[in-house]
């Protein structure tokens, strides 16, 4: 497990550092994304979205719970499971059919539904920096070596 930490400024060095991760991104890789309300995670996703070439501008989907966008370059999955309680709950969602299409898979909240992670997802926490909203630390941890310029 290769393990990185990034330290981002503003929503805009976030999108920037997650589209420099998306072009090492293969179809199929899972992105398991945890941090509190606020902490950057949808921020990261429009990141992955924009390297993407989604034509929507990608929200939460925190009531819809499953977002789908259909990109040039990929598509993208994106998943809220804040409202969940466990990993079976996304499973009986489809959860298999999505990781089988090829799509990136981005799941916020991923500590509430662990037990339907794969085990080769990379692992992003986010969290604020000295309690400035501006200033987040993102920790990755991916099974394979990634190419990060800051």
């Amino acid at each position: 497990m290769y393990s990185y930490r990034f330290t981002t400024k503003s929503p805009e060095e976030t999108q920037a550092l997650a589209r420099q991760i998306a072009a090492q991104l293969v179809p199929g890789d899972v992105l398991a994304m945890v941090g509190n309300l606020a902490a950057g995670k949808t921020t990261f996703t429009q990141g992955i979205t924009s390297y993407c070439k989604v034509a929507e501008y990608a929200l939460s989907p925190t009531f819809t719970y499953i977002n789908e966008y259909h990109g040039e370059v990929m598509d993208v999955i994106h998943i809220d499971a804040y409202r969940l309680s466990t990993g079976e709950e996304l499973i009986s969602m489809g959860l298999w059919e999505y990781f089988e299409s090829g799509a990136i898979i981005i799941i916020e909240w991923a500590d509430i539904v662990a037990s339907a992670i794969p085990e080769d997802a990379l692992s992003l926490t986010f969290k604020h920096i000295d309690g400035d909203e501006r200033l987040r630390e993102i920790q990755l941890n991916s099974p394979r070596k990634l190419e990060i310029h800051p």
